[in-house]
């Protein structure tokens, strides 16, 4: 398995390549599909594009990525006002994915040869997930290194978002997190280091 952790954009969101065997999952590929698309083997199949939420910084290159290698993108139902084009713009964090979109539910998903974990973390968004493969846990916007995700953005709400914190201080401490932005980090560090959590 082989990560590859790209900071592009204005807002330094990370687009992540998960690889494994010859098969790639794209997560949260915010812009600039023709720089991810580097990372990407000849030889490799991606097998799908995960979005952890609907905001632009982590969908603008979602279209022309699946466009490219004729994969599935997947966003929880709840964030599909936030993409759904000809929705009037909210806040300005919106912005139109006009590929079909696949759930990404709470619970067990086989996304091309990946056996994933889905947790819905509602807070940042109502439609925020976290994405779990073996011991490794895509965050988004929900959970960053010793901060968490805004709550005051459209479908935000403070009362969700701490409940979904309840959720990861019940994950295992071995969890590495890669989250929206800025550097990975663990679960039990982050019990220990964010404030957020050691506040609830």
């Amino acid at each position: 398995m082989k990560l590859d952790v790209l900071p592009i954009g204005l807002y330094q969101e990370n687009i992540y390549l998960l690889h494994d065997h010859d098969h790639v999952l794209i997560i949260d590929p915010g812009r600039n599909a023709k720089e991810i698309a580097k990372y990407i083997a000849p030889q490799e199949t991606v097998d799908a594009i995960l979005l952890t939420h609907g905001h632009s910084d982590h969908v603008m290159a979602a279209d022309d990525l699946a466009d490219m290698y004729g994969c599935p993108v997947y966003l929880n139902r709840s964030d599909r006002m936030l993409v759904t084009p000809g929705v009037g713009r909210i806040d300005g964090t919106e912005y139109p994915v006009y590929s079909e979109l696949r759930d990404l539910d709470e619970g067990e998903l086989k996304a091309g040869t990946f056996p994933l974990h889905i947790y819905h973390t509602p807070g940042h968004t109502a439609g925020s997930v976290l994405i779990r493969f073996r011991g490794i846990l895509f965050t988004g916007d929900t959970l960053f290194a010793q901060s968490i995700g805004r709550t005051d953005l459209y479908s935000g709400n403070e009362e969700e978002m701490i409940a979904s914190l309840r959720r990861i201080m019940d994950l295992p401490g071995d969890l590495k997190i890669f989250p929206g932005h800025g550097p990975s980090s663990t679960i039990s560090h982050e019990k220990i280091a964010n404030p957020y959590l050691q506040n609830l």
